[in-house]
């Protein structure tokens, strides 16, 4: 008996704990759904929502609305985290939620909220993640405010600071490198309010506009309306364009800068263009690549190219200190009840590089101009009345050594897409044409008085040297431009023809050079009056000075001349090749023009040459445009004034001042 109590017991005792041991694992088995995946309690979603707010919050930089539990010291932290950030936040999205503790659904008091940020620059996307925690009391749900919600990395002591970083703007270069448009130091004169009684500000501006030539009205309102402080720029201007009697205005003020400039006020600037401070306009076209205040290109080839010629804004976001109400990147001195003013020795290891896109140099713009030629035919322009062109071309490379305007021609760049009847001069094409017709230079044709097409009548020019009427070479039809000549050899050529000669010669075919261009157009047509008036260089034709230049490139080269500027944007001639026999034959005939016919103004400076002016205007109104095109083993020239009174007498003195 008393051997098998106490086994007995034993065993009632095993037999009893077991069963308390069975209970108490299932019992933890159950319990152990709830706190582990995958039973892991769900997020209540009213915390859900309240961590959706907040990503919406911070992607705005606005906590209004957001359930914080210190809106004001939340709102602070924020106002200093961001003051340095220059607008950007990142966006901000929920990656996960999870229940930090509590039991159940109805008793979990916070919410781990883990936030996933982006913000692209440049290119190139920051991204980081950080957490949140979503606080449940007395039945509302609210963020625990921290600096760390914002980046993880932040403290109490730091905040964030963009930098953006621009790129060298470069240059814009000519024939071997010169230098074209680069920076130069300009100067903005303007009314410093700062540096005059209030009382004298209204005719301080008036007096400046009179003195720099804007108007007084615009800009005395502009002086009135901006800020106590303000410098208000009336007009920017080169050192040698500043008046001499800025400095008894009261008020009147010059600042310096940076600007990219070409050699001269009026140096190609139908072509080139201008640069200058950005505005609202330019922000938007630069899609998030240009502020106000940058150096932007304002038309011609520095807007056309200015991304190029910018190159790429660099980025920096970094960790720094927070400062007093001093830092001027600050919009306030105190954080808010939930963050203390910064320890000096909280920076000590500041500022840290969190994200950075290098900022990259513009490109320079490479050009076939040649500086000195350009300024020689603007020289050469400098006495036309009216607008007119001077265009010179290397026949070698067919690259464009000088594209100038006359001043009244303004930023207009006529020379190079100008729509101009060319009238003689375009009779090259036609002798092309003639030529593959089977003509030759020394080929007979009839220089009659008058002659009549489809009963139109046309005829020579007034002063038309009787000495070569009749029966006379095609080559001497040339030199004399006898326009009946041509037009009775009219059912030898048709409108396609035509055409094809021009394209030859360049003249006629669209291309895309990289810059406004216009290479000319001939029209279809099947009346035979119509192409016996394009024959001379009327009727469908027409032709910028710039392609009429590439005609008498194409006659020196040998080879079909398209002009071009841009270096990598030439283009390749899509028209058939001209043979050596119709080379041979179009120097014969331009040769002969200058020794014999009207080019001989140009005799000793250029080797060929072809005058002409085409008729345009209402009838009794009646104007003519005056052309000329020539050649030398060097250059082929061709210059177009807009109303003339022949081809060697108004066009061939400016291209004699330019080639002597």
């Amino acid at each position: 008996m008393t051997s098998q109590g106490p086994m007995l017991s034993r065993r009632a005792l095993g037999q009893g704990t077991l069963g308390t041991l069975a209970a108490a694992a299932l019992t933890g088995s159950l319990s152990g759904c709830r706190n582990t995946s995958p039973d892991t309690p769900e997020v209540p979603d009213a915390a859900t929502q309240v961590a959706r707010q907040l990503a919406a919050g911070l992607s705005k930089g606005d906590l209004t609305g957001v359930p914080v539990d210190d809106p004001a010291g939340a709102a602070d932290d924020m106002k200093v985290i961001f003051a340095g950030m220059d607008g950007l936040h990142p966006t901000t999205k929920v990656a996960s939620t999870k229940v930090s503790d509590g039991g159940s659904d109805s008793t979990s008091s916070t919410v781990t909220a883990t936030l996933a940020h982006t913000l692209t620059l440049a290119g190139r996307t920051w991204s980081f993640t950080s957490t949140a925690r979503i606080v449940n009391t007395s039945n509302l749900w609210k963020v625990a405010w921290e600096s760390t919600i914002v980046h993880p990395r932040l403290t109490p002591a730091t905040r964030l600071r963009h930098t953006r970083e621009l790129g060298e703007r470069a240059s814009i270069t000519g024939a071997n490198d010169s230098d074209i448009v680069v920076n130069h130091t300009v100067h903005d004169v303007g009314i410093d309010k700062t540096k005059a009684d209030k009382t004298a500000w209204a005719s301080s501006a008036t007096a400046l506009a009179k003195l720099v030539k804007i108007d007084p009205k615009a800009y005395a309102a502009q002086v009135q309306g901006a800020g106590d402080q303000a410098f208000v720029v009336a007009i920017t201007l080169r050192e040698q364009d500043i008046p001499r009697d800025v400095g008894v205005i009261p008020g009147a003020a010059v600042t310096d800068r940076e600007l990219p400039l070409a050699p001269t006020k009026t140096f190609a600037n139908g072509l080139l263009g201008t640069a200058g401070l950005a505005n609202e306009e330019d922000v938007a076209r630069g899609k998030g690549e240009i502020e106000t205040g940058d150096v932007v290109g304002k038309s011609g080839l520095q807007l056309r190219y200015d991304s190029q010629l910018r190159g790429k804004v660099g980025h920096r976001i970094d960790l720094v200190a927070r400062k007093g109400a001093s830092d001027p990147d600050a919009t306030t001195a105190t954080t808010g009840s939930a963050q203390p003013t910064p320890s000096p020795s909280s920076a000590a290891a500041l500022p840290a590089r969190l994200f950075t896109t290098p900022k990259t140099d513009g490109t320079p713009l490479r050009l076939t101009l040649d500086p000195t030629l350009q300024s020689k035919a603007e020289t050469a322009l400098a006495g036309a009345s009216g607008v007119a062109c001077l265009v010179a071309i290397q026949p070698s490379t067919g690259g464009i050594l000088a594209l100038a305007n006359s001043q009244a021609a303004g930023a207009n760049g006529f020379a190079n897409y100008g729509q101009y009847a060319p009238g003689s001069t375009f009779k090259i094409a036609t002798t092309l044409a003639l030529l593959r017709a089977g003509l030759t230079p020394d080929s007979t044709v009839n220089c009659s008085s008058t002659v009549t097409v489809n009963g139109r009548t046309f005829h020579n020019y007034s002063d038309y040297d009787s000495a070569f009427a009749g029966s006379i070479p095609l080559k001497q039809a040339v030199a004399q431009s006898c326009n009946t000549a041509f037009i009775s050899q009219h059912a030898k050529v048709t409108s396609a023809t035509l055409k094809r000669a021009a394209a030859s010669l360049g003249v006629g075919t669209d291309y895309d050079a990289g810059f406004p261009t216009f290479y000319g157009s001939i029209a279809d047509t099947t009346a035979a009056d119509v192409l016996a008036s394009d024959m001379i260089g009327q009727g469908g034709v027409l032709a910028s000075p710039m392609a009429m230049a590439g005609v008498a490139a194409s006659v020196a080269a040998g080879t079909t001349v398209v002009p071009w500027l841009i270096q990598g944007r030439k283009p390749t001639p899509k028209a058939t090749s001209l043979s050596t026999r119709e080379v041979a034959g179009l120097r014969e005939v331009m040769v002969t023009t200058v020794k014999q016919g009207s080019g001989r103004v140009l005799a000793g400076l250029a080797t060929g040459a072809k005058t002409g002016t085409a008729e345009f205007g209402p009838a009794g109104k009646v104007r003519t445009h005056a052309w000329m095109i020539c050649w030398t083993s060097s250059v082929a020239v061709a210059c177009m004034v807009e109303v003339g009174d022949s081809g060697s007498g108004t066009a061939g003195p400016i291209i004699k001042a330019f080639l002597s």
